[in-house]
């Protein structure tokens, strides 16, 4: 009899949590209306993903969860994932997934973009160390390119082997610890790095590889500063590491550049200077059009989420975009409001399918392509005013959804071959 009424008692407590289990789960989930055509229902959160089906506007599905841009939702008795731009929901609903994905507080040195934006030395510390000084250690080596988490004040084995990859570039004892001579090897003078051995040369290896920068004076710090300083190794002048910033070896790099060419030795990057260390023409610099193969290796030129520039063949205009993904072709969104009236203007004031020849140019160099100007799909970007992505094509790149070669952006990238930038 006991035994019968220990049975009954397992059972009713494993009913009891099955059914606080199902309405917690129930509890969790949200109906939501899909709001677009053609939405793909995919099976992770990214666009490289396979599609389970294509949901016409007012599908209704369960959102029980979110992931980065997508909802995460069952449908038709599958799990799977939706944008979350193309699935409307309840204000409530919204609430609930958005409070778990709250990012965190932007570090205050998060925009910091030179190493004497950071102003003092930090403190020395080691693992295990927390606070404002790990936060700024932590940003210098972010812009020296040793690091590539995030800045969380917290030194921790990622800070460690960062600190450790940059003791070894200037040839200290690699202990890991930002001990004083780090600290000031870091934030102070650094020892001659070679072109070889500096995090920021990689991939630069010719003048013609790097981007014609604006003219930069000391004080000054960015891409253009940059461009200046890579420049500048490749030529035997600068010694130092690529920091971005405009320093004091900067200036003087510039001032051997500028006596060697018969310049006036003032440290400045002025017209003169830059063209004469870029060639004569910089200032016209044509970058010869290269062509790449989507699917041997056009694929990787751009990574994903990186920006680039887009000139139209036929009208010279130029707008900037951002990759936001794509598997048979590049998929593109206008990087803001202006350049979407740009692409607009482009397209003769509305938007359309038609392929327009195209030059890109990214990391100092220019590749031929194809576009259409219609904004269509699913978006990362906001505030930009174009709902949704379009489309670029790369030679023998194909389309999403006949999975072929569409001969009208071959042609298209073929006009575009034949023009520079």
């Amino acid at each position: 009899m006991k035994t019968v009424h220990r049975a009954a008692s397992a059972l009713l407590a494993a009913l009891l949590f099955f059914s606080l289990f199902t309405f917690s789960a129930q509890a969790a989930s949200y109906t939501g209306t899909v709001n677009k055509d053609k939405v793909f229902f995919r099976s992770k959160p990214n666009t490289d993903s396979i599609y389970y089906a294509v949901l016409k506007k007012g599908t209704k599905v369960t959102i029980t969860g979110t992931s980065g841009q997508f909802y995460k939702v069952d449908y038709n008795k599958q799990s799977g994932y939706i944008m979350k731009s193309l699935v409307n929901t309840s204000s409530s609903a919204k609430q609930a997934f958005e409070e778990k994905e709250k990012p965190k507080k932007e570090s205050k040195y998060a925009r910091v973009d030179s190493i004497s934006g950071l102003g003092s030395l930090p403190r020395a510390t080691r693992r295990g160390s927390y606070g404002d000084d790990v936060e700024k250690l932590q940003r210098a080596l972010q812009i020296k390119g040793f690091l590539k988490g995030g800045l969380d004040g917290k030194y921790g084995n990622g800070t460690a082997d960062a600190v450790r990859k940059f003791q070894k570039s200037v040839k200290l004892s690699e202990t890991g610890r930002a001990d004083k001579a780090t600290i000031n090897m870091l934030f102070g003078k650094t020892k001659e790095v070679s072109a070889k051995d500096d995090p920021g040369m990689k991939g630069i290896t010719s003048i013609s590889k790097i981007e014609v920068p604006n003219t930069t004076k000391p004080g000054n710090s960015g891409r253009h500063v940059k461009a200046l300083q890579q420049a500048l190794k490749l030529r035997g002048y600068y010694k130092g590491s690529i920091d971005s910033s405009y320093g004091k070896e900067t200036a003087e790099a510039v001032k051997r550049f500028q006596k060697s060419r018969g310049l006036s030795q003032d440290g400045i990057a002025g017209n003169s200077t830059i063209k004469k260390l870029f060639g004569k023409n910089a200032a016209n610099y044509t970058i010869p059009t290269d062509s790449k193969d989507w699917f041997k290796d056009g694929k990787d030129i751009i990574p994903k989420r990186s920006s680039f520039v887009v000139k139209d063949v036929a009208t010279g205009l130029t707008f900037s975009a951002r990759r936001w993904s794509g598997y048979n072709h590049l998929d593109a969104e206008p990087l803001t409001k202006s350049d979407a009236a740009t692409l607009k203007k482009i397209a003769g004031g509305s938007y359309s399918w038609a392929r327009r020849a195209i030059l890109i140019k990214y990391n100092g160099k220019v590749y031929a392509a194809s576009m259409n100007t219609m904004p269509h799909g699913e978006q990362t970007i906001r505030n930009n005013d174009f709902s949704g992505h379009f489309c670029i094509h790369f030679p023998n790149s194909k389309t999403h959804g006949t999975n072929r070669v569409d001969s009208s952006h071959q042609s298209a990238v073929r006009r575009a071959q034949k023009s520079d930038w």
